[in-house]
């Protein structure tokens, strides 16, 4: 699966950037996310400030902006 967490603009809606997890991450996603089921590859996901600050983590990178709202999208490969 690729997982991306993507920031939209929370006046327009409009996708601002997205930022691709590294691969072989999904064990530390599915603990972050409190997933119980393994993703099908069309899921898309709201998150909170906490799951996102776990997840920025997994990227090496900061990328909260109180300007933006942060999904999390799952695509098969």
């Amino acid at each position: 699966m690729i997982y991306r967490i993507e920031a939209f603009d929370r006046k327009t809606e409009f996708l601002v950037f997205e930022e691709e997890l590294p691969p072989g991450c999904d064990e530390n996603l599915a603990a972050i996310m409190n997933w119980s089921s393994k993703q099908q590859g069309w899921e898309g996901y709201e998150l909170s400030n906490d799951q996102l600050a776990s997840l920025e983590k997994l990227i090496g990178k900061n990328v909260f902006d109180p300007k933006y709202t942060f999904q999390l999208t799952c695509n098969g490969r």
